[in-house]
């Protein structure tokens, strides 16, 4: 990997040297003699130097590239098969040659050996840009302002509003500028950093709530703006809206009532519109904490015990006045406990060591809280996992892959298999004789995917998940998620069960986590019963996506 590094960065000081010599490099391992070339220039038809070419194939040898100052490359050595090829730049979006939508995936071309592709080439639209100032009530400028591109994304199997791109600062006129931006819909937040040292209250009554534009504290009442490649949306100026701030105060002790000195109190807001998270807070050696300056809002109060490995939490509603009495009382961790075993193999070979295996009990999202907790697993396969009490689904994988990779299968308690329900954690409590299954016996479905005009298409995806709503958990075992490679084909390994499936374009990474979203799209999906056993076979026609 050095070496081919040092062969790029050594061709590119070659290209500046010679204006007209093309940037090369050579794939790991290449024994080829074929050619890909090219030219990529921005929107209004000026080269573009030091653009990475990246080349695939479906094989480790693939090729990356520089292009030269007046935008050439060629990609040498390679050997003969189907490729795609992409272009990246900073501040521009990146491209695949062939593509049909911004960002979408390119088509692809087949070489033979000493074969020359000399029309591999690029025209780089620039990232979007939303530019414009904030001022506060009085139309004074605010400086230092972190403003923020935000987009709803989904994350574990819920839609929220998350940061999205590069922020920015405002400068001493109050004026920002978010660039960079892929094509989407953007809102634009602000907020005002404050940095109260750790340990220090303050007795101002008066804060800035973040603010979304046009001026509000709510994503509902914001504004979305689209943003295409190469726009620049200037003037989204807007006011911080001034609030009228809390304090809030309690105690921290552990579970004999002892007060905890020493300790830290989090405080999360419990939305990610909510803006930053607040500084900690010190808690005093009395066992008391004050937490000042809280806009109105609803948030988590974590406090940890630095003499063990203890917490405590507290949900508090803002809605102006002060708040005292809170009680945070730090409790030990709960455990599962239990076993790592595996069915008969399918195909002869061994299951891989138990400790080769990633497991973890993972819960719903929660901002600034752990959403999974890593398992301990010996040699024996017995494991143990420390974690916070709540309902929780246990998910396992192994480290490596392979064609017929092993897989979860089942998680049994109490002779059940809660794979999909999920455990309940009480606080303290240990949970035993949790057996976590697993299996590489799963089949292989597979298919091409058809336009209206009966074409096949790339450009989507294949989702196929569970016919029973009961299955629709976080990190399911009875999903499957792909796109069609480079021979036109979906594929996929699945446990034996009912199923939906579809194919869809233009579908946001992540809405098959969501159920209104699965709801909407069985609708469009066709069933299918998998069966263990050999592969099966089902073409798919492009369906609709659905809004929501």
């Amino acid at each position: 990997m050095l070496r081919a590094l040092a062969v790029v960065v050594a061709v590119a000081c070659s290209s500046s040297a010679g204006a007209q010599a093309p940037a090369r490099d050579t794939p790991v391992n290449a024994t080829g003699t074929a050619h890909i070339r090219g030219r990529v220039t921005d929107a209004a038809g000026r080269p573009l130097g030091y653009v990475e070419i990246r080349a695939g194939n479906g094989t480790p040898n693939t090729a990356n590239g520089l292009t030269d100052r007046g935008g050439r490359f060629d990609l040498a050595n390679l050997p003969a098969g189907t490729y795609t090829v992409s272009a990246v730049k900073p501040t521009y979006v990146r491209s695949a040659w062939g593509e049909e939508r911004p960002e979408g995936p390119g088509r692809r071309f087949t070489l033979a050996d000493g074969e020359t592709r000399s029309d591999i080439n690029f025209r780089l639209a620039r990232g979007g840009v939303i530019a414009g100032k904030i001022v506060d009530e009085y139309g004074d400028p605010i400086v230092d302002l972190l403003v923020a591109p935000m987009r709803y994304q989904f994350v574990q199997g819920t839609r929220r509003l998350m940061p999205s791109g590069q922020p920015a600062q405002t400068n001493d006129i109050g004026e920002y500028r978010l660039y960079g931006l892929t094509p989407g819909q953007y809102y634009v937040s602000a907020t005002l950093r404050t940095f109260t040292p750790i340990g220090t209250t303050t007795n101002e009554r008066v804060a800035y709530a973040p603010t979304f534009y046009p001026g509000a504290t709510s994503a509902a009442d914001a504004q979305r703006l689209t943003i295409a490649p190469g726009q620049t949306m200037a003037s989204i100026n807007f006011a911080l809206l001034p609030v009228q701030t809390a304090r809030v105060s309690g105690t921290v002790s552990d579970t004999d009532g002892k007060p905890i000195a020493g300790g830290i109190v989090m405080v999360t807001p419990k939305s990610p519109e909510a803006g930053v998270v607040p500084m900690p807070t010190q808690v005093r050696a009395d066992g008391q904490f004050t937490v000042s300056a809280l806009a109105p809002g609803e948030y988590t109060l974590r406090a940890n015990n630095p003499m063990a490995r203890e917490t405590g939490t507290a949900d508090v509603t803002v809605t102006g006045s002060d708040i005292s009495g809170v009680q945070l009382v730090t409790v030990k961790p709960s455990s599962l406990r239990g076993r790592v075993v595996f069915t008969p193999s399918a195909t002869g070979a061994d299951p891989p060591k138990p400790t080769a295996v990633d497991l973890g009990a993972v819960r719903g999202w929660a901002l600034g809280q752990p959403v999974r907790s890593q398992a301990q697993i010996k040699d024996d396969g017995t494991f143990e996992i420390s974690l916070e009490a709540g309902r929780v689904q246990l998910r396992a994988a192994p480290t490596g892959g392979g064609s017929t990779p092993w897989r979860l299968n089942r998680v049994i308690y109490d002779g059940v298999d809660v794979g999909d329900r999920g455990l309940d954690v009480p606080a303290t409590a240990t949970i035993e004789n949790v057996v976590v299954e697993m299996t590489n016996r799963s089949t292989e479905l597979s298919g091409r995917v058809t336009g209206a005009d009966g074409a096949d298409v790339r450009d989507c995806w294949v989702i196929v998940f569970a016919q029973d709503p009961e299955r629709w958990t976080v990190q399911t075992r009875y999903l499957g998620i792909t796109q069609p490679r480079n021979d036109d084909r979906y594929r996929m390994q699945l446990l034996p069960g009912e199923y939906y499936a579809v194919a869809m374009s233009g579908v946001q990474a992540g809405a098959w986590t969501d159920r209104d979203f699965l709801s909407l799209a069985r609708e469009r999906a066709t069933k299918i019963s998998i069966a263990a056993g050999g592969p099966q076979t089902l073409d798919l026609p492009l369906a609709p996506t659905p809004v929501f």
